[in-house]
Formats: structure tokens, sequence, C-alpha cells
């Protein structure tokens, strides 16, 4: 009998996305310069202090974390992960938290932003992690004066920055776009910063080049009539004179180059680990996306609408007319029929699908096959693994809080 899981925090992501896109549409840059600015203090403290442990009771959580500790870290909009160590924000009045934290639930270190400085994003430099936060600039002291700085991962040490940035993060990566005042959606000229040392190294206002993003010092333009990639490094020394790492010609695809663009696939085996493949999502809308390996441009899959990959198998899992699953080196492993699937999240093994009726499917990522993801009779808010680390340790979202499945602390042998 086909298992289905009642998906009663449905109306949780609703909340969670609505206070996403609320943040998020009053960036920094973008709120009224007559708003006065709250009291906070942006300098990275050190914590080093493990996370309270929820009531297992109140929650139904999946069959993979039914022993593992699940903490709070106080976090209310979507972490990014990098390097162990998972980052995100939750909100009091009018200033943000950023909290990280490893994935035994310790807290390393946390920041404060004003509310209008929601977005943030992880990069790192050959093997050194970094996030980079943005902030109201402190001289200016006003809304509109954007400034963005990097902070080592694992520590919140200061490594670049403040710079300043044309308006609020735009993404993928270390992307920064001038406010508008046209619909949602649409963003100024946009810069792309060097995840090292913060410089811009393309600006679209002095550069004749579209800027897609910047995935981990991999940084994706459009240059007259093609896609290129870069290493955020080269383009720092010689602009865009440097070598590319290899292009890609849209009219092989059918797109309009005018309108390509890039985006993050909704999992990544660890982008930073020496193991990963790393992809993007390039195309001209969610039916056309073709999945491609950011090292090497070799396509994995086309006409997509999004994609994820298992960490621990790396595993590539897509929807498009089909949902299908490639290893890791490229060999398809299934293609099966599906009815308006959109992902929530993959992780150890699994994919955890929505279909139309707001129900949640699990689904072996290797074989495809629909597998048992909850305890039947298990009772509580569900919560919905959303990113999943290659070692087990995940977010849990649940009605708009996102909570941390754990893995034991490692004990270090005498010496």
């Amino acid at each position: 009998m086909r298992p289905r899981f009642v998906n009663t925090s449905r109306r949780g992501w609703v909340a969670g996305a609505a206070l996403t896109a609320v943040l998020t549409l009053s960036a920094c840059g973008d709120a009224s310069t007559d708003e006065a600015l709250p009291q906070y203090d942006p300098t990275p403290v050190t914590v080093e202090e493990t996370a309270t442990e929820i009531n297992r009771q109140a929650f139904r959580l999946p069959l993979q974390v039914s022993d593992t500790p699940v903490v709070d870290p106080g976090w209310q909009t979507p972490p990014q992960y990098a390097d162990g160590v998972f980052l995100s924000a939750d909100h009091t009045g009018d200033v943000l938290t950023f909290r990280a934290v490893d994935g035994t639930g310790t807290v390393q270190w946390k920041a404060d932003r004003p509310l209008s400085c929601t977005g943030f994003t992880l990069t790192s430099h050959q093997d050194t992690s970094y996030a980079v936060l943005t902030d109201i600039d402190a001289e200016v002291q006003t809304f509109g004066a954007t400034v963005a700085s990097a902070y080592d991962l694992h520590t919140g040490e200061p490594v670049w920055g403040p710079i300043d940035v044309p308006g609020p993060h735009h993404g993928p990566g270390t992307v920064f776009a001038a406010p508008t005042d046209q619909a949602m959606g649409a963003s100024g000229p946009k810069i792309v910063l060097d995840p090292a040392s913060g410089q811009v190294v393309v600006d679209e206002r002095e550069h004749d080049a579209k800027i897609l993003g910047e995935f981990h010092g991999t940084i994706l333009l459009v240059v007259a009539d093609a896609v290129y990639a870069y290493h955020a490094a080269d383009l720092a020394d010689t602009g865009l004179d440097a070598e590319p790492i290899w292009t890609l010609d849209p009219d092989d695809f059918g797109w309009e180059v005018d309108h390509v663009l890039a985006h993050l696939p909704v999992a990544l085996a660890d982008p930073t680990g020496t193991s990963a493949s790393p992809g993007v999502l390039l195309g001209t809308d969610d039916t056309d996306r073709a999945l491609i390996d950011l090292t090497t441009a070799e396509v994995i899959a086309e006409e997509l609408s999004d994609a994820g990959q298992d960490p621990t198998s790396q595993t590539w899992v897509t929807i498009g007319e089909t949902l299908a699953g490639y290893s890791a080196t490229g060999q398809q492993l299934y293609d099966e029929p599906h009815e308006d699937l959109t992902f929530q999240g993959v992780g150890a093994a699994m994919v955890y699908l929505e279909n139309t009726a707001g129900d949640l499917e699990a689904h072996n990522v290797v074989t495809g096959k629909l597998g048992r993801a909850y305890d039947p009779e298990a009772t509580g808010t569900l919560t919905v693994p959303t990113v999943i680390a290659a070692d087990g340790a995940g977010v849990l979202e649940a009605e708009g809080t996102y909570y941390l499945a754990t893995v034991p602390t490692v004990e270090q042998p005498d010496e």
C-alpha cells in the first residue's frame, strides 16, 4: 500500500516562507532611510555552548533521527551548510541573531544584525569557509548604506570587510544588487565579490557581462553569447582576461542568452568536500533547466524544474517530466512518472517530496522506491528534513522553525 504522510506543518512552511520573503523584501538597502536603526552589536561573539534539546514527544520525527538528539538553535530562516557548520538566524524585535552551529549541536558563535539585513551566504577559498553577512555602514548609520563582511565560518573571526556593496544580498553566493523600483523579483545592476578578499571582481555597471552567481570560488558569467565559468582568484588577478574553466553555448539548449539564470539545487553534498561533485541548475525558466557539473560543465540531466543531491551517496535526484536518479558518475538509476512533486529535502539516502495534496512522500534516492520515513503511530508536529550533511547531522523544519538533528561528539584519544 502506498504510504502517505499528512503534512501537518504545511501552514508552518508557508509561514516560514512568508517570513523569509518579508525579510528579503526589507533587506539591507531597501528599507526607508527615515527608519531608525535598532540597537545591536554586529561583532561576532564566541559561544561554544550546546543548544537546548527539544521535547521529542511534541514532534513527529523521521525514523532516521529516532535515536538522535535534536536541538533548538533558535533559527527562523532556512539554514545554510558548509564544512561541518550550519548557519541561520532568528529575530527578536527588530534585531536578527545569526548562530553558527556544528553537527554536535554546539553553537560556535553568534552575531547580531538589523532585521533588514537578513541576506547572507556561505562561501570558501581553498580550505577555509566563510560566512558573508550584510550590515548597515556604521559611519553612515542609515538604511541604504549597505556593507558586507566575511567571517571564518568556524570561529566568527573577521576575514575581510566591511566593504561597500550597492544593495542587499542577491546571490547565488557573493552577489549583491542595487535596489530597484521595479516589480518583486527584479534587481538593479549586480556585483560579485572574490570570496578570499572581498574585492569586487565584476561590476555589471562597468563590465560587459551578466553575473549569474558565485559558487564556493567558482563564478559564472554571461559574456557575449556564452556562459563562462571562472575561478574567482583568476578574475581578481586579471579580470575578464582570465582563462575560463569552461564555456557553454546557450544555443545548444535552446536558451535565449539574455534570459539565462543560475539556480542552486535544493541540496548538495558538502560544497567544500574534496569528494563532492558540485552542480548548478542553468536555464531560462523552471521547465528547461539543465543540471551542470560545475567542475567540468558535463550535463547530468536536462529539461528539469529542480534537482537535489544526497550528501551520503552523492546521488542526484531530479524533477522534470519524470522523477529520475543519477549516480555520482552520471549513470541514470531510474526514471519514473510523477504528478507535480516538489522537493522538501534530501539526505541519508532519502528524498522528501511534497505532492499536490500536500502530503509528504519519502523515496529511496538510489532506487526511487517509496520508503517508510516516519513511524505511522507517532504523533506531534511533523518535522521535515531540509538540509542533511554526510555525517547525518541535519536540519528539520516544523511550523517555520528550524531544528538540528545532531551527531555524537567524537572522543579524542589521550596522547
